[in-house]
């Protein structure tokens, strides 16, 4: 994967990435070239785009790849057995949650049934007595179908959060977006003093920006 930087004609980085695949086999590893701007140039826009000599350094370095300064990689096969590890028991949770969810919903069906049963069973003109008893019988039931199903709603919400736990640690290798842990650059590692002085400088050219804006609405009014 390439990576840099552009600028489009709002003056807004974008960054840029072209990927290249190897179909021979399975992915093992991922390589990363953050391609240097030339020097002199701080970014490349839509009047001086990037050129086929730019690439020059990056297509040496591909026929002998090794980490330096601009390229680095990702163990895709290391990091998807670690993922594959730390998901499976939460994905084996969330299966059991599943199971145990499918008998409880078997459980209250039969339980339906039984209730079903045993109001025909008034309807062949029992004795109060027995109407009395059955009706007992029923709400006794009825009760054991209440706590099946709140039990089964229960388990169902297990088996989601568990599975989504494990998917939330296995999908995350795939985010091929990762940083140049060789980079110095990183706005949040920069000394103070340099802080300070890339604001200024950004609000330098915000204002320049700002004042060509104004020209240019005053030569439209004019």
């Amino acid at each position: 994967m390439l990576q840099n930087e552009v600028r489009n004609v709002g003056y807004t980085k974008i960054p840029t990435n072209i990927l290249f695949f190897d179909r021979s086999g399975q992915t093992h590893e991922i390589w990363y070239y953050e391609l240097p701007l030339p020097e002199g140039r701080k970014t490349y826009t839509k009047t001086k785009p990037i050129q086929d000599e730019d690439f020059s350094e990056c297509v040496a370095w591909w026929k002998n790849r090794e980490e330096n300064g601009q390229a680095y990689k990702y163990n895709f096969r290391e990091a998807y057995n670690q993922a594959i590890k730390d998901a499976t028991p939460y994905w084996d949770a969330g299966k059991k949650a599943e199971e145990t969810a499918n008998q409880l919903a078997k459980t209250f069906k039969e339980l339906a049934e039984k209730i079903q049963g045993l109001q025909n069973s008034i309807l062949d003109f029992s004795p109060p007595k027995e109407v009395a008893q059955i009706n007992s019988q029923i709400q006794l039931i009825r009760n054991e179908v209440k706590q099946a199903q709140t039990e089964e709603q229960s388990q169902r919400e297990i088996a989601k959060d568990e599975k989504a736990k494990g998917d939330a640690i296995y999908w995350a290798i795939y985010n091929l977006d990762r940083k140049n842990p060789n980079s110095q650059q990183d706005f949040e590692h920069l000394p103070p003093e340099q802080l300070v002085a890339d604001i200024l400088k950004k609000d330098r050219r915000v204002a320049e920006i700002m004042e060509e804006i104004q020209s240019i609405l005053g030569r439209g009014n004019s």
